[in-house]
């Protein structure tokens, strides 16, 4: 322990991505003071920036679709929400259509839905065709890459889908990030940029605050992981990571833009398609294109054990693979000669549920996991974390009794056990769809 101390506050999180920027806003305006460190060049400048921004409800668990349905509520409020107006991001409704692979079980999704009054329409093949004839909508499963010999066979069957008509997306999903965090400061929270922790102070079982790499220790009561694809490294600092039943790694995704079909396009038919059959997911946006990201097991996982040193430039590999697989269901696409898109890393744990919990250290609490399905709940992730501090620091006991947080706008009762750091693994689509 270094008993040396520069500065101190109520809360230092680590992590300026909209995980992070959400929490400081609800701790700040609780009546903490809020310090928020972060080793990149901007607010919402990692993940966040790389994120498709979807706004949907499809999970399979009742405390996923509770949370993405009071966010859905929160981001259409979402100037109310922040208390403080300053170049808002937008908020773009958009329906959801989910293409299902043989024998896929949508019954979670179906008691959830009707259980809270969230509208949706199963489609039989002669639906999805008569709604959507743009799509080809015959069964190509199991989803495969361009180089496998049977890619380019014809369809076996046809399949019909679930669709969801309320949904949508945010246009900027880093000034999203940016409007929280600018909340946050209006009511007092602190930001330092170009900071990086480099250790974890602590005594017996207790957080006191964080070292920076200048040498500056900053006391601190409560530290909290945001740190996103850098979960895993903090937690190591910590001492955490041996006590916990889920883990953290960071994983390279890959996300592509080509010209939007005169068909499939925002004006036209303003539709996110969830593509299990083949694979991937897709959404038109504003300006006339699409763009497309995997969720399929055939997509080689690559994970990255040193975040700073993976590139942003996207592969020729990954672009081949997805754009094909979405000109399969989308014949009239154009497919560009050269990709266009980005690279980022996703911070993940093997059941792509997020955790959300204390620690076995005192005061240490984690936001980790959630890149890729949680961008949705960001409004909602902040509220979720101060109940969750404020009921551990008051003595409750979490991982005996979970913490029960009432989502206002829809008035439903959310179980913080789903997102424990010792839960078993949620049975999912095993994919960003979750």
């Amino acid at each position: 322990m270094n008993t040396q101390s520069n500065s101190k506050t109520d809360v230092v999180i680590i992590g300026a991505g909209v995980v992070g920027a959400s929490i400081a806003l609800e701790l700040q305006r609780s009546g903490r003071t809020v310090l928020v460190v972060d080793k990149g060049e901007s607010v919402g400048g990692g993940s966040t920036s790389a994120s498709s921004a979807l706004i949907r409800f499809n999970y399979s668990t009742r405390s996923g679709v509770v949370a993405a349905w009071e966010s859905f509520h929160r981001w259409n409020a979402w100037e109310e929400h922040l208390g403080y107006v300053d170049g808002l991001a937008q908020f773009h409704p958009l329906s959801m259509l989910l293409l299902e692979p043989p024998d896929f079980d949508r019954s979670s999704y179906l008691e959830h839905f009707n259980e809270l009054g969230i509208p949706f329409e199963e489609l039989g093949e002669n639906d999805l065709s008569e709604k959507y004839p743009m799509f080809d909508n015959g069964r190509f499963w199991p989803p495969s890459l361009p180089d496998d010999e049977h890619f380019f066979e014809n369809a076996k069957g046809k399949l019909g889908g679930f669709f969801v008509p309320s949904g949508g997306f945010i246009d900027d999903p880093q000034l999203a990030a940016q409007n929280l965090m600018d909340a946050a400061r209006h009511f007092g929270a602190k930001v330092s940029l170009r900071t990086s922790v480099v250790d974890i102070e602590k005594s017996q079982n207790r957080v006191l605050g964080v070292q920076l790499s200048n040498g500056e220790i900053i006391a601190s009561p409560i530290v909290i992981n945001a740190a996103g694809p850098w979960s895993s490294y903090i937690n190591d600092l910590a001492g955490v990571s041996e006590n916990m039943e889920m883990s953290t790694r960071a994983m390279r995704q890959e996300v592509h833009a080509l010209p939007a079909s005169e068909e499939f396009n925002f004006i036209d038919n303003p539709v996110m398609v969830g593509d299990l059959d083949l694979g991937f997911y897709s959404r038109p946006q504003p300006g006339g294109t699409l763009i497309v990201g995997g969720e399929a097991d055939c997509d080689p996982a690559v994970w990255i054990d040193d975040p700073d040193s993976d590139s942003t430039t996207p592969s020729i590999e990954s672009w081949e693979s997805l754009v094909w697989r979405l000109a399969k269901r989308v014949p009239e696409v154009s497919v560009p000669n050269r990709p266009t898109g980005l690279a980022s890393l996703y911070d993940v744990t093997p059941d792509w549920t997020p955790i959300y919990d204390k620690t076995d250290l005192g005061g240490f609490y984690i936001a980790c996991g959630t890149s890729g399905n949680q961008f949705k709940n960001a409004p909602l992730i902040g509220h979720l974390m101060k109940e969750l501090i404020y009921a551990c620091e008051s003595g409750h006991d979490h991982d005996t009794d979970p913490v029960q947080v009432h989502c206002s706008k829809v008035n439903e009762t959310l179980d913080l056990g789903t997102f424990s750091r010792n839960r078993k693994p949620v049975a999912g689509t095993g994919t960003v769809l979750g």
